[in-house]
């Protein structure tokens, strides 16, 4: 049985892995994107829509391939065979993106460009096995849902926000 995952195009890189030099920047815009909410706060939603910058320093930067991920995390979080996006009935395939998760894990999933090398990574919502990824002392999570930039070097931080946005 082929396994598929599929990702609404709304939650694209609202929990994403950045290099860690991004840290200030991720913590000026979480800011940024708070003021704005407050201001523009309607009803149940927003009157306007706040756009992020994107990061100074970039993850394919760092060169980490398909290849390296699937090693690191196969163990725990098996490939899936596809990816789709899309919204409502409407679907996609992403053919240069690789997805990894289990029945009772959140998923992950990486952009790849056409050397194989990541230029994107971000997971469904935070997840321990973040910690088992290749360079991972050198990679920042940024959960722009809940506005935290946490270092993945910082386990203790790591740990607490696993168990307060995640895990309940």
């Amino acid at each position: 049985m082929m396994r598929e995952a599929y990702f609404h195009e709304d939650d694209e890189g609202q929990v994403q892995l950045l290099p860690l030099d991004n840290l200030q920047h991720c913590q000026a815009q979480m800011g940024e994107q708070q003021a704005f909410a407050d201001a523009h706060q309607s009803g149940a939603g927003w009157s306007e829509m706040y756009v992020r910058d994107a990061p100074p320093s970039k993850l394919v930067a760092l060169g980490i391939t398909g290849q390296q991920l699937r090693q690191a995390v196969m163990d725990v979080l098996p490939p899936y065979d596809a990816v789709f996006t899309g919204y409502g009935s409407y679907r996609v395939e992403c053919r240069k993106v690789l997805a990894f998760g289990g029945d009772h894990t959140e998923t992950l999933f990486a952009g790849l460009d056409e050397h194989g090398i990541v230029v994107d990574l971000w997971c469904s919502d935070g997840m321990p096995e973040l910690l088992r990824l290749p360079l991972q002392e050198q990679l920042l999570l940024a959960d722009w849902n809940a506005g935290l930039a946490c270092p993945l070097s910082d386990r203790e931080l790591f740990v607490r926000y696993l168990q307060e946005y995640e895990l309940g």
